[in-house]
């Protein structure tokens, strides 16, 4: 795992327990399965950004903001 990006880290197993929390919500409330659903899809949105944060940081250590001030020297994996 990458320590420097351990916020979108957080965010993306967030996500990934919200998204399956949605999806078995929705199958076991068929009458608000559609809003359910609807959540749990933008929650798989969210956590494939955060994919997208975590390999940006991992290979060009952007964004700054993200990474802890004592470790941005620190080049690549």
């Amino acid at each position: 795992m990458v320590i420097r990006g351990f916020v979108p880290v957080a965010a993306m197993f967030s996500c990934l327990a919200f998204m399956m929390i949605m999806e078995v919500a929705a199958d076991a409330l068929s009458p608000v399965r559609g809003p359910l659903a609807t959540a749990g899809g933008v929650f798989l949105v969210v956590m494939l950004a955060c994919w997208l944060v975590i390999a940006s940081i991992a290979v060009f250590n952007r964004p700054r903001f993200l990474v802890p001030p004592h470790l941005r020297d620190k080049r690549r994996l």
